[in-house]
């Protein structure tokens, strides 16, 4: 690349060269103004001296008027000479006076002196300034090229210095003068240019050198816009001129880091960038003028930029100059400009007006001068100055806990500072400690007696604050509740928890703390939302519901295929929908009880089952078994085929063709694991894959997301109705004796109607288990059978709603009748059915059963038919019917001579163990040791499983001797059955 130093290089910021003919004319405008000033206080002189209006002459009064014409219109010729200034100036492309150049320097410097450089430096001065005009046109190919230059030049040599010698930070010479490094990390910043920025850092630039930015020019251009400034308006400039290109800036130096240049043009992502890489929040600025010297936070105009800023350190009580013209913070500053987004934003974060020297010390965890201050017997809490209170009403201990000043906090504690005063919003420093993240200062004001369920104006007590910040630690919230602060407690006024507060707010770590701390997930508010229902963040959702062990997809699969199960899993993950994956093989344990509870949990909670379907899945009990729960429990079933299977009739119950998202297509190869051969892998086309998984995703966050409506909707429904509420057991069958509902689901009964001369039952439950009453009348109205019940009448009495039922009754065709312990207490119900009894109506009785047999035992039991007996032996006959009915499904006739065994009183058992088999052919084969066997005690005890087949009766006189010959210390007919497992 060859550099040189011509104006005339490409790009929209080619400098405009002015004529000395222009430059000229620019002067003379500037000796016309002056002229003009001389003339004004001239004439001032001569007024105030009484010689203006003393001649007679009119020659001189003439020649005094016409003097007064000229001196006006030469403001007219200026202002027209301004307009076609800037008219031409634009017209060929300069929109800002940096854009032009007079080229002075050309024509007053000796060329000798150019001379006089050697070759490195000419080559440091042109990159430098073709540096900087291309990172001002954000032209990254060539300052690229450029930064190539001058490494391939040995300008980045040791001697050279480039970059960081030639861009070393500016300083103030005298306190008033400094030159501009023309720094191009600051041209990056202003203009927020992410890119050129980490370009730069890349080649060695430092991120947080000062430099002056609005640099000094010294032109013919700068000096007529100094003097017109104030009688000609600029165009699409208001109020004169813009900060860059004010001619006040010809007389104030101000250095500022290129935090401060990002800042001042609200660059969110610049900010953000130079904060990640080191640049303090804190520094002031350089400059002759005091008002200047403010940190980047006094130039923050829009709250996002104020917020990033607090997050990384800004302090929101700095009073950078006091005693002067800055002795005031962020927040008055904010209020002088009308930027109350700005305002609210730093009072969230605990900002305040400008109070006393002890505050702003105690903030500043100024040990020394708040030793000082209370040494002088300073009120240690003090409101504001001379008697004078703040306008939010802090004490030196608020302002140290805003700011984390833990030195300062334990002193003013010792001095007797009170850890419980309430500011005007009602908040203690405990308060704002915890809203502000600081847990030291936290627990130091607990130790001194800080109240932990003090609440402020909004009810909002320190670890509700807590939950308000973005990022509070689980240290935090375990410091307040190890205090006594209920994790749990909610808002009076909208019964929100500290869960819901972070979770409306996405304050991921803070939800998160929260939970690490005992959160309830499920606890509702007065709307019924609980803390999940506040948010429509998948990422926040899933990352709670990790957390929480909660999860919306419960995997069903064969373990053989473990590998497509895993990759299945880690996409769902990745796209931000919590899974479960059972990875523990059930085959040869038997699956034990807590096992079994935990996959039964995991399908009753889960959004929906997603059936991985392979060739071995309908062979496998454990997998059906799942499948008869999720249908059992409601769970929806969604199924993804790998191998081409063919549904069969056991799984025709549980799926629906539509529901198969086939993955076939993703499948390249399928072989066996090389260590075990058991295992089933597959080769992947990975694009594939990820079109067929977008299938399968779209219908689970359906699933997930009506799951998630209609739990909200219940929720929103039972917090409306205020009702004593609904107790729903693990068996999903709601037995509370609350009545709500009946109204809207039963028909009202009209005699004459047309319906009611065809069939239909009658319904008796006396307003009892609603829930259950639901479930079975969308079953009845499902399978066509109409079906009328007692229910509530607005302005109906209760006569009149008995007199109806009656009259149902009579039509009806057939009674049913929910028996239960609450329904037998209801002298309706009784009513009702010994007036069904009396007309003679057919009546079933339904027995609703409360017991909760354990998601165990439930998950066992998934597949089977469920056989019920009354325990005071009520039916006994009709369910033992039912029971020998299902036994002879499995009973066969094969076995000929066992009614006979029967008949004999032979006495048959079968074991199995895993050592041992053995077969008793009668009662008096093996004389058994009775003596410690109660009278009416099972001689297989509690846990052991029988045979399911009728093959397993069979005695098996080999597997008899193979077993016995294994067994030492058998002897004759005393066996130890202790720890003999019998399975089914």
């Amino acid at each position: 690349m060859d550099l040189d130093d011509d104006e005339q290089d490409n790009g929209n910021l080619t400098k405009i060269k002015r004529r000395l003919v222009f430059q000229f004319c620019e002067l003379v405008a500037v000796l016309l103004l002056l002229f003009q000033a001389v003339v004004v206080m001239f004439f001032l002189y001569m007024f105030f001296k009484g010689g203006v209006f003393t001649c007679d002459m009119h020659a001189v009064q003439l020649f005094a008027i016409v003097g007064v014409v000229c001196f006006v219109w030469i403001f007219t010729e200026l202002q027209y000479f301004a307009r076609f200034r800037e008219h031409v100036k634009m017209l060929l492309g300069a929109f800002q006076e940096s854009d032009q150049t007079g080229d002075v320097r050309n024509h007053v410097m000796d060329p000798g002196v150019d001379q006089l450089m050697n070759q490195s430096d000419k080559a440091l001065a042109v990159v430098r300034k073709r540096l900087y005009k291309a990172t001002r046109q954000g032209d990254l190919r060539e300052m690229r090229d450029i930064l190539d230059y001058a490494e391939a030049a040995g300008l980045t040599s040791e001697e050279q210095g480039f970059p960081r010698k030639c861009y070393a930070p500016a300083s103030l010479l005298l306190g008033f003068f400094a030159q501009s490094r023309k720094n191009p990390v600051h041209v990056a910043a202003y203009h927020g240019n992410i890119r050129a920025l980490e370009l730069l850092e890349s080649r060695g630039f430092d991120v947080t050198a000062m430099d002056k930015f609005s640099r000094v020019r010294f032109s013919t251009g700068d000096l007529f816009w100094y003097f017109a400034r104030f009688f000609v308006a600029r165009p699409g400039v208001d109020g004169g001129g813009a900060d860059e290109e004010s001619a006040a800036s010809v007389f104030r130096t101000t250095l500022v880091t290129p935090l401060h240049c990002a800042v001042s043009t609200g660059q969110l992502e610049a900010v953000r960038w130079l904060l990640e890489r080191g640049a303090s929040a804190r520094t002031l600025a350089l400059s002759s003028y005091r008002s200047d010297r403010v940190p980047p936070l006094f130039l923050a105009e829009h709250p996002d930029v104020v917020r990033e800023l607090l997050v990384n350190g800004a302090d929101p009580l700095a009073v950078p100059d006091p005693g002067f013209m800055n002795t005031l913070t962020a927040l008055q500053l904010a209020y002088l400009r009308g930027n109350y987004a700005v305002a609210q934003e730093l009072e969230e974060w605990g900002g305040d007006v400008a109070l006393t020297p002890f505050h702003s010390a105690a903030s500043r965890n100024d040990v020394l001068a708040v030793r000082k201050f209370l040494r002088k017997k300073t009120d240690v809490d003090c409101l504001g100055e001379l008697g004078y209170v703040g306008l939010n009403r802090r004490t030196p201990l608020h302002w140290a806990a805003v700011s984390g000043a833990l030195e300062v906090v334990d002193l003013l504690l010792e001095a007797g500072a009170d850890p419980n005063f309430q500011d005007a919003q009602g908040r203690s420093p405990l308060h704002w400690a915890a809203r502000l993240n600081k847990a030291d200062v936290a627990r130091s004001l607990i130790q001194a007696g800080a109240d932990p369920r003090l609440v402020d104006l909004d009810f909002m007590t320190p670890l509700m604050c807590a939950a308000s910040d973005l990022d509070a630690s689980r240290e935090l919230f375990g410091v307040l509740t190890s205090a006594g602060a209920d994790i749990n407690y909610q808002l009076p006024t909208t019964g929100d928890t500290a869960l819901h507060i972070a979770v409306r707010e996405e304050n991921e770590q803070s939800a998160l703390a929260i939970l690490a701390n005992g959160g309830n997930l499920m606890k509702m508010n007065i709307e019924g939302l609980r803390p999940l229902d506040c948010t429509t963040s998948t990422r926040l959702l899933f990352e709670i519901k990790r957390a929480a062990g909660q999860r919306d997809v419960m995997i069903s699969y064969t373990h053989s295929h473990a590998e497509f199960a895993k990759k299945i899993r880690k996409a769902l993950e990745d796209a931000n929908v919590t899974t479960w994956l059972d990875l523990m093989d059930p085959s040869g344990i038997g699956g034990g009880s807590v096992w079994r509870e935990e996959i039964a949990r995991g399908i009753t909670n889960a959004a929906v089952v997603l059936c991985l379907l392979t060739e071995d899945y309908a062979a496998s009990e454990w997998c059906l078994k799942e499948l008869a729960l999720a249908k059992q429990v409601g769970t929806p079933i969604l199924a993804v085929s790998s191998e081409s299977v063919s549904i069969g009739e056991d799984l025709q119950v549980y799926l629906y063709t539509r529901q198969i998202i086939p993955f076939e297509p993703a499948i390249t190869q399928t072989r066996r694991n090389s260590t075990n051969v058991r295992q089933t892998e597959y080769d992947y086309d990975e694009a594939k894959f990820k079109s067929q998984f977008r299938m399968l995703l779209d219908g689970v966050r359906d699933e997930i997301e009506k799951n998630r409506d209609t739990v909200q909707q219940k929720n929103i429904a039972s917090s409306r109705r205020n009702a004593a509420g609904l107790k729903q057991t693990a068996t999903g069958t709601i037995l509370a004796s609350g009545g709500g509902g009946f109204s809207r689901l039963f028909q009202q009964w009209d005699p004459n109607a047309s319906s009611v001369q065809k069939q239909f039952v009658f319904l008796s439950h006396g307003d009892k288990h609603a829930g259950f009453v639901q479930q079975l009348y969308r079953e009845l109205t499902d399978s066509g059978v109409m079906c009328f019940g007692d229910r509530n009448v607005e302005g109906q009495d209760f006569e009149e709603r008995i007199h109806a039922a009656q009259e149902a009754i009579l039509q009806c065709t057939c009674f049913l009748v929910i028996l239960s312990k609450q329904t037998m207490n209801s002298e309706l119900v009784r009513d009702q059915l010994a007036f069904a009894e009396d007309k003679g109506r057919p009546i079933f009785p339904i027995a609703l059963n409360d017991l909760d047999p354990g998601l165990d035992k439930r998950y066992s039991l998934a597949r089977n038919e469920l056989f019920h007996f009354m325990g005071n032996g009520m039916s006994f006959k009709p369910s033992a019917d039912r029971l020998i009915q299902g036994l002879r499904r499995h009973y066969t006739a094969r076995d000929e001579n066992l009614g006979t065994m029967l008949d004999n009183g032979t006495r048959i058992a079968s074991a199995n163990t895993s050592f041992v088999s053995f077969t008793f052919e009668n009662e008096n084969a093996l004389s058994l040791d009775h003596d410690h066997v109660a009278p009416g005690e099972p001689m297989i005890q509690e846990g052991a499983e029988l045979r399911e087949s009728s093959d397993s009766l069979e005695p098996d006189s080999t597997s008899l001797t193979r077993n016995f010959e294994s067994i030492s210390g058998i002897e004759h007919v005393q066996l130890d059955l202790s720890s003999t497992h019998v399975r089914m």
